[in-house]
Order: C-alpha cells, then structure tokens, then sequence
C-alpha cells in the first residue's frame, strides 16, 4: 500500500511528493495531514533550505477527493478549513517552496500550487481550474492568489471559462516561473537550494513573510539583532 506523502532527503532540499496512483494524487483528509505533518517537519530541520512539493505517476495534484472530505463533514467547512491551512502553511513555511508540476495540476491541486512560492512546470502540463464545472469556487485561498499573481481579469476569465492553462501561458500571464521538463524538475530545485546556500536561513524567512504580507519594516527588525557583519567595512 502507497504512503499519500512519500519524502526524499537530498541534502538542504527536502521532496515532498503526493503519491496516491489510484486518485491521481487527489488531496484527500489523510494525504492533506500527513503533508501539513511533513511541512512542519521541513521548517523545524535547519538544514533544510527548499522544500519541493511535487506529485508521483505524472501528475501534481488532481484536485480535493470530494467524496473523502463529504464523509468526514457534508458542510464544506472542513475541507475549506483545511485546504486553507495547508496552503497557508506553504505560504508562511520559512524557507522556500518549489511546486513541481510533472504534469497537471487541477482545481484544489492547482490551488496547491499556486500557494508555492515558486512553480516550475513540465512542457506538457496544465492547470486547470475546473471549480464552477461542479458548482464551486476556489475554497483554499486560491482566489486571492490567482489575482495577485495574474490579475483580476485573468482570475475571472481563467475560473469562468475553466480554462485548462499550458505552460507556455502559464510563464507568460505570472502563473509559472519556468517550464522546466519533469525529468530535470529535481536538478532544478537542487541548483535553487544551492544558490541559497550561503544566504542566512533567517533571512530568507523573514524576506518570504515580508513579501507576502508587506510588512518589510517589522520583519527588518526581527532580522537586526541576528545581523551579520561583513568582514570589510562596506562591503
């Protein structure tokens, strides 16, 4: 029997893969603890300095496993909650999250993504955003980072219209950084974490919450004391 969440160590990145075949990867109550679980694990590691969120078999992440999250509460609620939370949790993570798409990603799993900080994406992939196809809305804060990374516009259109969004398009209206084929995804992200080898693990926290809340002041002040003189004055 597969683990929803299978993890790889290779040293200061951590993979964090949603491994669920049957589903393809769909995002479940179990899938959904057991990475929030593994998350946490890779912001309490000191060594880790990326984290790469991907999927197995081909494919992100597609979608929440409706009839999972209905059995467990028919309101909505806890899968909205949760959704939330986890995508929140990547936001705040306080190292760097990479989502590698080997291939689509889809409603709920397009939200996943979209939550990362960076997304790289294999040629031949998609997102889609399928919610108003089955009465919905996005439900884990997708909305919001839709419109900041594509516009209010591109929001609208992209979920009225269920739009499935290639990576060409992807990398051109904000919503991917490279495409990146499936199969150099990993060397990617280790070439990322060891560009930031040398960069303070504070630091780079403190950049991630500043650039996502606007509060650049305060997260200046939470660095200062742990400042780092350089060897040269002014240099």
């Amino acid at each position: 029997m597969s683990v929803p969440v299978r993890i790889e160590e290779h040293g200061a990145l951590r993979v964090l893969a949603l491994n669920d075949p049957p589903t393809r990867n769909a995002l479940g109550p179990l899938a959904a603890e057991r990475l929030m679980g593994a998350l946490e694990d890779a912001a309490a590691d000191p060594d880790v300095r990326l984290v790469a969120l991907t999927g197995d078999g081909g494919i992100f992440c597609s979608g929440a496993a409706i009839r999972a999250w209905e059995a467990a509460d028919d309101t909505g609620e806890t899968l909205t909650d949760v959704g939330t939370a986890l995508c929140d949790l990547i936001e705040r993570l306080p190292v760097p999250v990479v989502g590698c798409l080997p291939g689509h990603a889809v409603g709920g799993g397009a939200e996943l993504a979209l939550a990362c900080d960076w997304r790289i994406v294999d040629p031949a992939a998609e997102l889609r955003f399928v919610h108003t196809g089955f009465g919905l809305i996005p439900g884990f804060g997708g909305l919001a980072r839709l419109e900041l990374l594509a516009g209010r516009g591109q929001a609208l259109r992209l979920l009225a219209t269920r739009a499935a969004v290639g990576a060409e398009e992807a990398v051109r209206i904000g919503l991917a950084d490279e495409a990146v084929p499936a199969a150099a995804q990993l060397d990617w992200c280790r070439a990322r974490a060891e560009a930031m080898a040398d960069a303070d693990r504070g630091a780079v926290a403190a950049l991630k919450h500043a650039l996502w809340t606007g509060d650049e002041r305060s997260a200046f002040l939470h660095v200062w004391p742990a400042r780092r003189l350089p060897d040269r004055l002014g240099s």
